[in-house]
């Protein structure tokens, strides 16, 4: 079970960072009241979605719920971290660090 909540927690830990960032993109958006407003509204209420549904990997304890979520995550991080290429390191190597964090957590999961 160690595994299992290492992983749950990463991939907790990699939503509210989505959540986060997509937060920030909201209330910068706001006072442009543009698509640009609308878009970060778009994303923040699936990053949101994203929040919830890690929560609920302690809840209701399922592997397949797990490991599903878990290749989301690194699937968004992932994205997130060659979206990034164009902006800054920053929001290029954390994105990306934290796929691979997740995947390596994955795996050892899947390898218990």
């Amino acid at each position: 079970m160690f595994y299992y909540y290492l992983c749950a927690f990463f991939t907790l830990i990699s939503s509210a960072v989505s959540l986060g960032f997509s937060i920030e993109a909201c209330l910068k958006s706001k006072s442009q009241k543009d698509m640009a407003f609308a878009n970060a509204k778009y994303a923040m209420s699936r990053s949101l979605s994203l929040f919830f549904v890690a929560i609920g990997l302690f809840i209701f304890i399922s592997d397949s719920y797990l490991i599903a979520l878990s290749t989301v995550m690194i699937g968004i991080q992932l994205f997130d971290g060659v979206i990034g290429i164009k902006i800054n390191a920053f929001k290029t190597i954390g994105p990306i660090l934290t796929a691979i964090g997740n995947a390596a957590v994955l795996t050892l999961f899947l390898m218990k």
